[in-house]
């Protein structure tokens, strides 16, 4: 079912593929694709973009491409999966690229070199052309790969290099390059990706359902508070903002909704699991992992948990003379003197109740008669049970309810 057709829209918005059609003109990613088409039209050598996972990093990979598919000029090569196993897998890979097809049992490695560079030259030199490698996932590059790629950059003119590498590689890729500097003095533009702000992300959702066919109206199609919601959980990260985007429109047309609002927004975040962030799953892991901890050890050692019950707290009250009095030991009447006839709480219980024995409290209770005491003290120190209770977390409950339900 084409969900977009019941919203009205003309295509899909929140598609997970790289459409160039839908590409998103924020500053930082019109900047970096200036740099490097700059970088690239003075033939300057090696660029290398990093960006954390969704990004979009291989969005601007598929602009760049298209951006010089018409442009003789430019001569553009693109490799998706850079993991080689053996040099001559990468030599062959670009050998074909290039056009260069020779015999495999009867070229050798410095061979395949050769032809290469001849092209270069012929392309670079002869016929004024610019041949540009495109390298994604360049995290998965080995070490044995920055090698050739380093004397690939040594093909060139006193003017300029014969072949213009750029690299889209995480955040990964940054220790790769301290480990090797010698390529990593060849890098001509470094550029970091960022994740977007919250104007950027409701510009980029706006853009995608104007674009989609919804026109003006993609403007009320998910309402501040819902972007907002969005934004927050996304982190600014276009793929999960793009993932988000895409639930929201699926609940809209289950909820037989035109209009997506903050509850619409965050029902689809809490079940979108991975779309939390990385620190508040370990967080509420940790959390469960200690209350879970701190259970175990109550259950295996009761003894040395002691909760007083009602008659503990009692005890805990009063002087010892007065369970000692319900036991058989004599207790001596306690009467009033002048000198605690005007103060004292004493004073007052002895004038209320005269002739009965009363007993000072320590913490400021009430006075107790002893014969409100029951004849038998049970001993609630052995009688306690060896568990307390248990905890069951219900269905579809998180860590903070149950913690607050607890506590």
């Amino acid at each position: 079912m084409d969900y977009f057709r019941i919203l009205k829209l003309n295509k899909e918005p929140f598609s997970n593929s790289p459409d160039p059609d839908f590409f998103f003109h924020s500053q930082q990613h019109v900047e970096c694709l200036q740099r490097i088409e700059l970088s690239l039209r003075l033939r300057r050598g090696l660029s290398v973009v990093i960006g954390d996972v969704g990004t979009g990093k291989t969005t601007l990979c598929r602009q760049l491409i298209r951006k010089f598919a018409g442009d003789e000029d430019l001569e553009t090569h693109l490799i998706l999966d850079p993991y080689f196993s053996t040099e001559r897998e990468l030599l062959s890979t670009v050998a074909e690229m290039l056009g260069f097809h020779p015999p495999e049992s009867e070229t050798s490695d410095w061979q395949l070199k050769e032809g290469i560079k001849k092209y270069l030259f012929r392309r670079g030199v002869d016929e004024r052309a610019s041949v540009i490698l495109i390298i994604d996932e360049g995290q998965r590059l080995p070490d044995f790969c920055l090698e050739i790629l380093r004397e690939f950059l040594n093909y060139e003119t006193n003017e300029y290099k014969l072949l213009q590498i750029v690299i889209f590689a995480q955040e990964e890729f940054e220790q790769t390059l301290e480990k090797h500097g010698n390529f990593a003095d060849r890098i001509n533009l470094f550029h970091i990706l960022g994740p977007l702000n919250f104007h950027e992300t409701r510009s980029m959702i706006r853009f995608r359902l104007e674009r989609a066919g919804s026109g003006k109206r993609g403007l009320s199609i998910i309402s501040l508070p819902a972007l907002w919601a969005i934004y927050r959980s996304s982190k600014g990260y276009p793929r999960k903002i793009i993932n988000l985007c895409h639930q929201v429109m699926l609940t809209m047309i289950v909820q037989n909704r035109l209009r997506a609002g903050w509850s619409t927004a965050r029902s689809c975040i809490k079940r979108d699991i991975l779309g939390r962030p990385k620190n508040q799953q370990l967080a509420r892991i940790g959390a469960l992992t200690g209350l879970l901890v701190a259970l175990f050890l109550f259950a295996l050692a009761p003894g040395h948990f002691v909760i007083p019950g009602p008659w503990k707290n009692v005890r805990d009250a009063y002087p010892p003379q007065v369970f000692k009095s319900r036991i058989g030991v004599r207790q001596p009447q306690v009467e009033a003197t002048p000198s605690q006839s005007h103060s004292g709480w004493a004073a007052r219980a002895a004038h209320l109740n005269p002739g009965k024995p009363s007993v000072d409290s320590p913490r400021g209770i009430a006075p107790v008669e002893l014969s409100e005491f029951p004849s038998e003290i049970p001993d609630y120190d052995k009688e306690l049970p060896g568990i307390l209770g248990q905890i069951t977390a219900g269905k579809n409950e998180t860590l903070g309810e149950l913690i607050y339900r607890v506590y």
